[in-house]
């Protein structure tokens, strides 16, 4: 699946590597910056890791939202619910 972001005005597309294609279907799978790979070619003044980088703050709510539930999970097997 590819997707795209508009940075400053030029759009670009990603994706996930291959190596983690199964796992991002995972309920419990966080992506870090070597899970990104970059298609456009053409990034202007920008390099891949800047890229990376605002790709993965604007991911972050998502993040977050698995992070959150993560926990939920992990509070409720301590307890033993």
């Amino acid at each position: 699946m590819i997707f795209s972001i508009n940075i400053n005005g030029l759009i670009i597309d990603w994706c996930y590597n291959l190596d983690c294609q199964d796992k991002q279907y995972h309920k419990t799978w966080i992506p870090k910056l070597r899970d990104i790979q970059i298609i456009t070619k053409d990034l202007n003044s920008l390099t891949v890791s800047e890229v990376k980088k605002i790709i993965l703050e604007d991911i972050q709510p998502d993040i977050t939202m698995v992070k959150e539930h993560n926990n939920k999970l992990a509070r409720a097997r301590r307890m033993g619910i």
